[in-house]
């Protein structure tokens, strides 16, 4: 079987599939531009960066090309493999058809609750009550999210005969009345497939649509410039002729692709300087990417504290304020986000102040080591277990997007201090995090040597062994 080195210098023909001539675009949790673009000599690049992310990165309406994909490990689950004979799917609960009944799809709003969309449908609070009172098995029901759909069966004489709710893609909550007119509640679990997948491209002016073209996801392209973010600077750097391999996790149930997983190696050639990673978790289940000499790739302080939309107002010492109508220095970031999208501390620290504070609104401020200080502005409510003086690690929910305070529209208002100084968070240098700890070097070694050799074998789908399996697979 011919193979190949994944992690050898890069050819110089690229697949002329691979190569594209596509849009640059910005990314969506990470807020970085991946475009390749020249060094700014006008405005247009401002503008450039204020795009809306979510419009440029929306996943392509073609279906979906599953590359080549290695079987990596089979996680049990609760279903029996009578269930699975009986033809029970992943994606529903089957309810058995009742000329007498009427099923009705239901797609969650915000603010509804169980009790509130059985009275849209005319069902009595009784009968919610009935629900609820199943207890543990039913419980998914209250933590339904605004998108979730459920189906609901009704009688003719507007009683419930059952439901079926969605938890997960692998998870469902079937609840039927039985023939002694009792509901009964049964979560089905089936097992998730995991596999390992491996695409490469070359970019001729877009990392994310050679990504797209190469068969990954957006997702995979926020990840990709996540883990490569602190070294190659993807707004002006990237450049054509630059180059990717990325090994990534696909999940499957009953043989259904369903969503993607974690990267789990990746290799970035940029202006012919080649940067290597892999993932790592350690033994407490801390998860993170490396150089394969150990070094991180991680700083210590996130470069984004929110998931956002676009750039709404960068640092400036001479901004128009959008209210007061003047120059006004704007010595923050505003990432625009819809209201309720959580916040995370950027860096470990302790809570410095938490609270109301002019026009920042609802307010936290968080002191961290080695005199630096981050501002998080216009909350719409804090984690209600922060207060002055609690300690936070570094990604933990603060809080949670709004407009409070003097804001125009929900977003983020977020500083970064260095010694008192106020400095521009998307172009601050960040200290570097700490490389792989002694005590796991040898399980680091272990755990990437197994990532390093699948990247090196043909491209064609080959079976692991049961050691690299558990090397690579996590979280299922």
């Amino acid at each position: 079987m011919r193979r190949r080195n994944l992690f050898a210098k890069k050819k110089s023909r690229i697949p002329t599939w691979l190569k594209v001539t596509a849009l640059f675009s910005g990314v969506g949790a990470l807020g970085i531009v991946i475009a390749k673009v020249s060094l700014p000599t006008d405005p247009a690049l401002d503008r450039q960066v204020e795009l809306s992310i979510s419009e440029a990165i929306a996943p392509p309406e073609a279906p979906f090309t599953q590359p080549d994909t290695t079987l990596l490990n089979q996680t049990p689950g609760a279903l029996t493999a009578e269930a699975i004979d009986a033809g029970t799917d992943s994606a529903e609960a089957s309810i058995a058809p009742n000329p007498d009944t009427t099923t009705r799809k239901v797609q969650v709003q915000s603010g509804d609750s169980l009790s509130v969309i059985f009275s849209r449908l005319g069902l009595s609070a009784q009968e919610a009550n009935n629900v609820i009172a199943l207890g543990d098995e039913a419980a998914p029901l209250e933590k339904m999210r605004p998108g979730d759909t459920i189906d609901i069966q009704i009688a003719a004489d507007q009683s419930l005969k059952g439901i079926n709710y969605q938890i997960a893609p692998n998870q469902s909550l079937s609840i039927q009345r039985n023939a002694d007119n009792q509901l009964t509640a049964n979560q089905i679990v089936l097992p998730i497939e995991t596999r390992l997948a491996t695409a490469e491209g070359q970019i001729d002016s877009s990392l994310y649509q050679s990504a797209i073209d190469a068969g990954l996801s957006a997702n995979m392209v926020l990840q990709l410039a996540d883990i490569f973010g602190w070294k190659i600077n993807f707004l002006k750097d990237v450049q054509n002729g630059d180059h990717f391999r990325i090994a990534y996790e696909e999940k499957f149930v009953q043989g259904k692709r369903v969503q993607t997983g974690n990267v789990m190696a990746a290799e970035f050639t940029n202006a012919g300087k080649v940067f290597q990673a892999v993932r790592y978790t350690t033994p407490e289940g801390k998860a993170g990417y490396y150089e394969p000499n150990g070094a991180s790739l991680g700083r210590g302080f996130l470069r984004y504290p929110v998931e956002f939309s676009r750039i709404s107002s960068k640092f400036s010492l001479a901004r128009l304020h959008p209210i007061y109508d003047r120059i006004k220095p704007h010595k923050g970031v505003d990432f625009a986000a819809p209201t309720g999208t959580p916040i995370h501390a950027a860096g470990a620290g302790k809570v410095e102040f938490v609270g109301w504070q002019h026009g920042y609104g609802k307010v936290v401020k968080i002191k961290h080591e080695g005199g630096y200080e981050t501002v998080y502005g216009h909350m719409s409510r804090f984690n209600d277990a922060l207060k002055k003086g609690s300690t936070v690690a570094m990604g933990q929910t603060i809080g949670f997007v709004g407009m409070t305070g003097d804001a125009t529209g929900p977003h983020l208002h977020y500083e970064f201090h260095v010694n008192g100084v106020y400095t521009d968070p998307l172009i601050a240098k960040m200290p570097e995090a700490n490389p792989i700890p002694s005590k796991y070097r040898k399980d680091f070694l272990a755990q990437t040597q197994s990532v390093l050799d699948l990247m090196a074998q043909n491209s064609q789908a080959v079976p692991l062994n049961a050691t690299n399996a558990s090397a690579l697979v996590t979280n299922d």
